[in-house]
């Protein structure tokens, strides 16, 4: 909720008030300057001095939006309670109850608010979008996006871009790229400059394996942003992807200088250090992230892949089978298997491919790591088999 959207819902309520219309008039124009000037404590003084002893669901509503802006959450919902209890027909107070809880977490009771909107044809759109948002909030973008279309069709052409933006990063979970950025690129066409949408498109971009434009949005962001950590650590790791290792520490290091211990740039950094072969740098790089990310997966493994190039095989069987204690994947499998077969360990190395599940997807490296293994066994046949298989993947 901007300040626009909270003063046109006061009006609203006001307007469709009868009684008490003089004095709140007054009350309207003084506490009105005190809101756009961004005077939110003054305007709260002013409201318990001329009102005290006055319940107006009005004034609880005009305190709820104070407390709001203030960040106070917790007294703006009591203010908006208060006011619902005054006057519980109204879709303008339950919108604000609503935003409110929504950013308290309290999803269930802001989605409930938020349902009993959608038949009301003025806030229909706030209705179904809020819904959408608490259904994404509670892992269920199937159902959020259902919301999202709805509101889509009711909404007003100034409103349609945050919807968008919405549906689009449901997508995203469900790696419907081509989806996610339809509806960020038909964002930009409508609000070309947004730094949020643009990044969400840079995101897109870079799922979608287009690593060069979605390293041209980041660094034209940054520009802007120097301080940006995410974008940083997202234009390292398309560089890297790309193959530019030490453009990408220099984005690493740009990061480090603002928060020295953040977990992704560090990992980030060693695995370019991996790549290009300074596996004692890129250790020591893992390590350091490791302190402050025990057990995370991704490092563990490329710890792993670090101390396989050093030669030291037992540490990085431990910690492949550390990983894989807590999260089987082929790719971990396959880095195993490899590190068996650098030990002359054949048949634990077979054992280990067979636990891989996406065998369409890894055939070559897969077959290729098994007719190595049965070579070396002297099985010749089911070596041949398997290179066979190797090159029809």
């Amino acid at each position: 909720m901007n300040k626009m959207e909270a003063y046109n819902m006061i009006l609203k309520l006001i307007k469709s008030k009868n009684s008490g219309q003089t004095k709140l008039d007054i009350f309207l124009i003084w506490i009105s300057i005190l809101f756009w000037a961004g005077r939110y404590r003054k305007a709260l003084d002013y409201v318990n001095i001329f009102y005290e002893n006055r319940s107006y669901d009005e004034v609880y509503c005009w305190k709820g939006v104070m407390y709001y802006f203030l960040k106070d959450y917790m007294k703006s919902s009591k203010a908006f309670e208060k006011a619902e209890t005054i006057n519980p027909q109204s879709a303008e107070i339950k919108y604000f109850l609503a935003e409110t809880l929504f950013i308290l977490s309290e999803i269930e009771r802001a989605e409930s608010k938020y349902r009993t909107l959608i038949g009301c044809n003025e806030l229909s759109s706030l209705g179904l979008y809020g819904t959408g948002c608490c259904l994404m909030k509670k892992d269920r973008p199937d159902e959020a996006i259902g919301f999202f279309n709805r509101a889509l069709e009711c909404a007003k052409h100034d409103f349609k871009v945050q919807i968008l933006n919405k549906r689009g990063l449901c997508l995203l979970t469900q790696e419907n790229y081509e989806g996610a950025l339809s509806c960020f690129e038909e964002c930009l066409k409508i609000l070309p400059n947004n730094d949020s949408i643009r990044l969400n498109l840079a995101l897109t971009l870079s799922k979608l394996g287009n690593y060069t434009k979605a390293a041209e949005i980041y660094k034209e962001y940054l520009l802007k942003n120097p301080y940006d950590l995410t974008a940083i650590n997202n234009m390292s790791l398309c560089l890297a992807t790309m193959g530019n290792y030490r453009q990408a520490m220099e984005y690493c290091d740009k990061g480090l200088e603002i928060d020295p211990i953040n977990v992704d740039i560090l990992g980030n950094k060693g695995y370019c250090h991996y790549k290009l072969n300074d596996y004692k740098n890129a250790l020591d790089c893992l390590n350091q992230a490791e302190k402050y990310a025990k057990d995370d997966i991704i490092l563990l493994n490329n710890k792993a892949l670090c101390l396989m190039a050093m030669e030291c095989y037992d540490e990085a069987l431990q910690l492949f089978n550390r990983v894989l204690n807590k999260q089987r994947s082929d790719d971990i499998l396959i880095n195993k298997a490899h590190c068996l077969i650098k030990k002359e360990l054949y048949e634990d190395a077979l054992t280990c491919l067979d636990g891989v599940v996406g065998k369409a997807e890894r055939g070559f490296e897969l077959y290729t790591l098994k007719g190595i293994c049965f070579e070396k066994l002297g099985d010749n046949e089911k070596a041949i088999e398997n290179y066979n298989k190797s090159f029809n993947a």
